[in-house]
Order: C-alpha cells, then sequence, then structure tokens
C-alpha cells in the first residue's frame, strides 16, 4: 500500500511539471518605425522555462525563425547540446512552435530580415552559454547587420530579460534602431536565398 502511495504521488507531481508548462507567443512583425520601415520579434526578449513553448506567430509574411548555429553557417549563440533548428518561412496570419528544452541564452533570427536587426533573445530558465559573449562580428557569417546590434543593446541584456520577463521592441533605443545597412548586394543575395523580396527604401 505505501508503494502505491508514493507511486500515486510521483504521478501526481510529473503531472502538475506537464501541466505548468506554457505556450508563450511571439509575433512578427514588419512595421512602419521612427527609421523608416522595421522587421522585428515582439517581444525581443524572452524569459521562458525548460519545456515552455514559443509559438512564432507571423502578423506580416516572409518571416521565419532560425537558432544562430555553426551548423547554419552562423556564430555559434544557442546553448550547448542544442541542434540546429529552423522554420519555414511563415504565413500571415499563420503560426511555427519551438519547445525549448535546454537551460540558457538562445539567439534568434530571421533569415530574410536579419541585416535590419530582425533577431530576438530567449532566456530558457537562467541566462548561460555562447550568447552571453558581446557580438563582435557582424559579417553573414556571424551576426549580420542591424541584428547584431539590436542583440548588443543595452535592453537585451540577459539581467534585464530575467528582471522583466520580457523585453518589448520599443524598448530597443532608437540609436540601435538607426544602424547601417549593410551594402544591397550582400542584401540581395540573402533575400535570393530565402525566397524573399528585398527591402525596398
Amino acid at each position: 500500500m505505501k508503494n502505491i502511495k508514493v507511486l500515486l504521488a510521483v504521478f501526481i507531481f510529473c503531472s502538475g511539471v506537464a501541466l505548468a508548462q506554457t505556450t508563450h507567443e511571439v509575433q512578427m512583425f514588419i512595421g512602419a518605425g521612427s527609421h523608416g520601415t522595421e522587421f522585428y520579434f515582439e517581444p525581443v526578449g524572452l524569459l521562458i522555462q525548460p519545456g515552455d513553448t514559443v509559438r512564432f506567430i507571423g502578423v506580416t509574411p516572409h518571416h521565419n525563425v532560425v537558432s544562430y548555429h555553426a551548423q547554419h553557417g552562423k556564430e555559434h549563440r544557442v546553448p550547448d547540446g542544442v541542434p540546429p533548428f529552423s522554420s519555414p518561412i511563415v504565413p500571415a496570419t499563420q503560426y511555427w512552435e519551438y519547445t525549448f528544452d535546454i537551460t540558457g541564452t538562445y539567439d534568434l533570427w530571421c533569415g530574410p530580415h536579419e541585416p535590419w536587426g530582425m533577431a530576438m533573445r530567449v532566456i530558457v530558465g537562467e541566462p548561460g552559454g555562447p550568447a552571453e559573449s558581446v557580438i563582435t562580428n557582424f559579417s553573414p557569417e556571424g551576426v549580420f547587420g542591424v541584428a547584431g546590434a539590436v542583440l548588443n543593446d543595452v535592453s537585451l541584456q540577459s539581467a534585464n530579460i530575467v528582471r522583466a520577463g520580457q523585453v518589448s521592441w520599443q524598448d530597443i533605443s532608437d540609436e540601435t534602431k538607426a544602424q547601417p545597412v549593410p551594402a544591397d548586394e550582400v542584401v540581395g543575395r540573402i533575400m535570393e536565398q530565402y525566397g524573399a523580396p528585398a527591402h525596398e527604401e
């Protein structure tokens, strides 16, 4: 009888843990801003717990979600042991979900819009891993263009995300958003790779 009570208690505890897992929403936008057209995740910084899921919603078209991972040919900015992941292009009004199981800091980007700053940071449980280092490589193999400036912005420091729970795109400084976009020919090659239209002013 005692063994049955112990097993029942373990089952109830495990069920409670499973029920406690949460689905968070991140919206993906193209919108007008103080520096022209802006491409961004909202929120751009998010604290979740291991086992939580993030639902990435395409409010406007031509977005996807990609991990900064060495196997994507990029600077590695996810915790060790995390496999590379990438969504398809998410149609407007549709979504893509990813469950974050490994504790640490994850930097993510939108393939078509990275040069214009569309990147975000997710902290799972507590900060840690390669994404805790300051970005110095702003090339296509690093954190390209304005995305590097966004992830270096003081508002996306891990301590700020942990304290606030989430950080809005509006919290990113105007100075960061006004960073120059890389040369058009480089951006054009990236747009062709992802099958998305090039940005036009």
